[in-house]
């Protein structure tokens, strides 16, 4: 799979302008419709969650950006590691690269193309792939 790098990076560029809004409507819509998911973070600072979620959608834009594939899969691979922990099944992973398509498209409105769409599919289904080597692509 050949992931569009310029244009994932041009348009998180876009969210990074209105970083805390599109985290705040990601959970938002997460929680709405998979409710279940309130449980995974029921303990948690939701204002460091939502810095959390744009510092992780950056780390991948920046090392896809240097071609740093290498660290770019220590460090999904150590992440994936934390969410084993947590308890987030690959059903959940599912949930979240649907919510986070679903955010998107919102956020970008009628700027939101199938070309967008699809490489915001790819490149959550590689992070996928990295976090879970043992799962199957998302459903994203």
């Amino acid at each position: 799979m050949s992931l569009k790098v310029e244009l994932l990076a041009e348009s998180f560029g876009f969210v990074l302008s209105q970083k805390e809004a599109f985290a705040k409507t990601f959970y938002s819509n997460l929680f709405s419709a998979y409710p279940q998911t309130r449980l995974l973070f029921k303990n948690t600072d939701m204002k460091q969650q939502e810095a959390s979620l744009v510092a992780a959608l950056g780390v991948v834009i920046s090392s896809l950006k240097k071609a740093d594939h290498d660290q770019l899969a220590a460090v999904l691979q150590t992440l994936g590691q934390r969410h084993e922990g947590y308890g987030v099944t690959r059903e959940q992973y599912w949930m979240v690269g649907n919510v986070l398509l679903q955010t998107f498209s919102e956020f970008f409105g009628n700027r939101w193309t199938a070309e967008l769409n699809d490489a915001w599919t790819d490149a959550y289904q590689a992070v996928v792939g990295l976090m879970q080597p043992i799962a199957e692509p998302s459903g994203a």
